[in-house]
Formats: structure tokens, C-alpha cells, sequence
């Protein structure tokens, strides 16, 4: 029950943005056509920061850097800064908050797959997870630091696997105000791409996590 009103307190949160993006269209395209470079210094701080509070919606964060930076700009700096935020959560969990991290993943009890996939394969896992942006992301930490993952493994795959979705966001950011017919069309590639993903998590679910 608790995770279902969590999800759709995401979902209405998430509503709520896009509306206020529509009702004050005009003052946001003024500053995004202000000059980037007088922004980009301490937007890029902050999205790092926002990154290491698991309760920020980072999808709205990553839109914003995407419309103020362009597509390109703007996911790499999503990547950078989402990957640094869950570095710095990693490093917490493994050497200051353990066991806190240890009671938080036991109130999961769909994990044993998953921690068994990261036994076998923990780069693999990682990536997986971050692949498929419903797995929730501090569980991901916390997971990965309780296990025997070295850090640097846990930021490359936490990386490469934040690539697609971070530069979707981007990409909706910069293209929201000006065609939201590319947006439909860039999340319906989006949509099919993750459901390939999933039916390849199953796949491998079924043989080689079954036992």
C-alpha cells in the first residue's frame, strides 16, 4: 500500500510540473534563451546535489539541464551528475550507514533475485537496474554497497546504464516547449526500448536466476 501511494504521489508530482510548465511558458523561454554560461557553473553543482536526495524527482532536474543546455550538453551533464549522486549514497551505505542499509534492502522481500543476479554478475546487475528506471534507485545503492562491488564498477555501470534515460529526459526538456509531437514520438522509442530490456531481464531471470 505504501509503495502504491508513493508511486502515484510521483506520478501526480510529475503532473503538477508539467502544468506549471504550460501556465508560465513565457518566463521560462526567457531564461532559457538568457546566456547559459552566466547558469552553468552553479546548475551543474546543484543537480549533482539534488542527485543524492532520493526523494527529488531527478527527471524534472535532468528536463531543465536538457532545455537550458540542449540535448546533448544537457544528458551528459544528467549522466555525470545522477551517476555522482548515487557514488556519493554508495560510499555512504558502505562505510558510514551499513546496517541501516542492511534493514533498509530487508524490507524487500522481491530482492533475492536480484541480489542473487548480482552475485553472478554484479556490473550486469547494476546496469540492468539502472537500465529499467521503476527499479528504485536507492535500493540499487544500497544494494551494490552492502555487496562486495567495488565502487569504481558500481559508477560505470551506474553510468552506462543512466545513458538512455538521461538523455530521453533531456531530449523532452529541450524539445517540451517547442514540438510536443517529438516528445510522444522520442517516449514511444523510449517505451519500446525498455520493454526489450525487461523481456531480456526475464529471459535471463528464467535461466539463470530460477534455481
Amino acid at each position: 500500500m505504501l509503495r502504491m501511494v508513493k508511486r502515484w504521489t510521483g506520478i501526480v508530482m510529475y503532473g503538477l510540473i508539467a502544468i506549471a510548465v504550460l501556465v508560465y511558458r513565457d518566463p521560462i523561454l526567457r531564461w532559457l534563451e538568457s546566456d547559459a554560461s552566466d547558469h552553468i557553473g552553479w546548475m551543474i553543482g546543484a543537480a549533482a546535489l539534488l542527485a543524492t536526495v532520493p526523494v527529488v524527482p531527478f527527471g524534472v532536474v535532468a528536463g531543465i539541464m536538457g532545455a537550458k543546455f540542449g540535448p546533448v550538453a544537457g544528458g551528459l551533464i544528467n549522466v555525470a551528475s545522477s551517476t555522482f549522486g548515487a557514488l556519493v549514497l554508495f560510499c555512504a551505505v558502505r562505510f558510514a550507514f551499513r546496517e541501516q542499509g542492511r534493514r533498509y534492502i530487508a524490507r524487500f522481500r522481491q530482492l533475492d533475485r536480484f541480489m542473487r543476479f548480482m552475485e553472478r554478475n554484479a556490473f550486469m546487475a547494476v546496469l540492468a537496474a539502472r537500465l529499467i528506471p521503476f527499479v528504485p534507485a536507492p535500493l540499487v545503492n544500497a544494494a551494490s554497497a552492502i555487496s562486495a562491488m567495488k565502487a569504481g564498477s558500481f559508477a560505470l555501470a551506474t553510468a552506462l546504464g543512466k545513458i538512455p534515460v538521461m538523455f530521453v529526459f533531456a531530449f523532452i526538456g529541450h524539445r517540451l516547449l517547442e514540438s510536443v509531437s517529438a516528445v510522444l514520438w522520442i517516449t514511444l522509442l523510449y517505451l519500446l526500448f525498455l520493454a526489450a530490456v525487461y523481456a531480456g531481464y526475464l529471459w535471463y531471470r528464467r535461466k539463470y536466476l530460477s534455481s
